[in-house]
């Protein structure tokens, strides 16, 4: 039978973390889905720990070469078969019950489009780190300019809606804030104003992170025109070279990982513990595997 929902997780050399993201997903209570686990080219063992499971929910794509990220996304939603389409990082984890609410939330609103969840951060060890993201979504287009609109990897949504709006393989590192930008005015994107998504955040790569700017500043030129100013425009354009000059500079003295830790609120001991709690759980979950 066709499935409700659709999972999707592309990944790219993840076998340190491929497992864990995994048993997250069969940790899930609700359980009427498929997962489409899409290889980008991978030479380091994940693409055989995908290809062990032994679950007729789940199909790999593994054609052995590297398209990117969003060549991966744009294909999952050609390949899904659900209704609705979630989405995955191969270095994250979800809250045992995130598909089910999210799922239950899109069923009973059927006019909303996207919804997204918030999220606990975790280090590279798997050590809670803080949340963020409870806030309810700023539908301001100044904003949603200045800001990521939703929590990308923690988006549940219709399959419908990702065919109509694909991703923009021009704004590799921000495409999904550029197809924010692109789609608020016509659609209708909703929050689960819970943690429900747990992201890996380990030290930031600079190189990287000044990557994403540039295309930032991109989305900027082409979208700020309508929404902002030419002066303030000029001002964010500058406040974004700004933050990277910041981000090389702090990576100087090795303290550049401070300023990614600020965009998190801090946990109490409880919220700790309760992550804690989580990540047990979903490292209980034994694996189905075919055997060699």
């Amino acid at each position: 039978m066709t499935p409700v929902l659709t999972i999707g997780l592309p990944f790219y050399n993840n076998r340190s973390t491929l497992e864990l993201a995994l048993k997250s997903i069969f940790a899930q209570t609700y359980q009427d889905w498929e997962l489409i686990l899409l290889d980008d080219g991978s030479t380091d063992g994940s693409s055989a720990l995908a290809a062990a499971i032994n679950d007729p929910r789940v199909r790999l794509v593994a054609d052995g070469t590297n398209k990117g990220l969003i060549y991966r996304l744009n294909q999952i939603a050609q390949l899904a078969e659900g209704k609705y389409l979630a989405r995955m990082d191969a270095d994250d984890l979800m809250d045992p019950e995130r598909l089910e609410k999210q799922v239950s939330y899109l069923l009973t609103h059927p006019d909303v489009d996207l919804v997204d969840t918030g999220t606990w951060s975790i280090d590279e060890e798997g050590k809670p780190r803080g949340k963020r993201g409870l806030e309810p979504i700023n539908t301001n287009p100044e904003h949603i300019l200045r800001h990521a609109m939703l929590l990308h990897a923690s988006v549940v949504g219709k399959r419908s809606w990702f065919l109509n709006n694909p991703y923009n393989k021009d704004f590799i590192r921000a495409e999904d804030y550029e197809l924010w930008c692109r789609t608020y005015a016509h659609s209708k994107f909703a929050r689960i104003a819970e943690p429900l998504y747990i992201v890996r955040e380990g030290k930031v790569n600079v190189k990287n992170y000044a990557k994403s700017s540039a295309t930032i500043r991109k989305i900027f030129r082409q979208y700020g025109p309508a929404v902002l100013s030419p002066t303030a425009l000029q001002l964010e354009l500058l406040k974004s070279r700004l933050k990277v000059l910041l981000y090389n500079t702090f990576s100087l003295i090795n303290k550049h990982d401070y300023l990614s830790r600020k965009r998190n609120q801090p946990l109490t001991a409880a919220e700790q513990a309760m992550v804690n709690q989580i990540m047990e759980k979903i490292n209980s979950v034994r694996l189905i595997m075919n055997i060699q």
